[in-house]
């Protein structure tokens, strides 16, 4: 069900920002998209976010990956 995600852009609400890698200082992010509750259903996980993201951003996200609950991509754009 996923799957069929992959390759698309989806609106994604922003739920936590982690801290910059220290090996090569990338920032990964955890959202879900609209039609996920918190807590419930699966996250969408976002690599290389800019600096100064917040939780409760809403970001347009190209899904590159998809497992059984969650869904994996880039800020679209």
């Amino acid at each position: 069900k996923l799957a069929a995600k992959v390759g698309r852009t989806l609106p994604v609400i922003i739920d936590e920002v982690g801290e910059p890698d220290e090996e090569d200082g990338s920032i990964g992010a955890t959202g879900r998209s609209q039609a996920d509750a918190p807590e419930i259903d699966g996250h969408v996980y976002l690599r290389d976010v800019p600096e100064g993201l917040a939780p409760g951003s809403f970001v347009d996200v190209a899904v590159e990956d998809a497992d059984e609950h969650d869904l994996y991509g880039v800020i679209a754009g």
